[in-house]
């Protein structure tokens, strides 16, 4: 068995989404908002040219959530 998923911490998360889409990677859901209006965290999963899924956070993922993250 190989990888099964990995996961990104970028906080540009739509800038590197465009890159991926650019370089042949696929977006498989919509970004997702945590705490829309209070907090900046968004998260989204993509696909990568050997068709890995992987996850984009905008911050990491203790920080997103973490008990009182929201």
């Amino acid at each position: 068995m190989g990888v099964l998923h990995y996961s990104i911490q970028d906080p540009n998360l739509e800038e590197l989404v465009k890159e991926v889409i650019k370089r042949g990677g696929k977006q498989l859901t919509n970004i997702n908002y945590y705490c829309p209006g209070e907090k900046p965290y968004r998260m989204v999963y993509m696909e990568d040219l050997f068709g890995i899924v992987f996850e984009i956070y905008s911050h990491s993922y203790e920080l997103t959530y973490s008990s009182g993250a929201y």
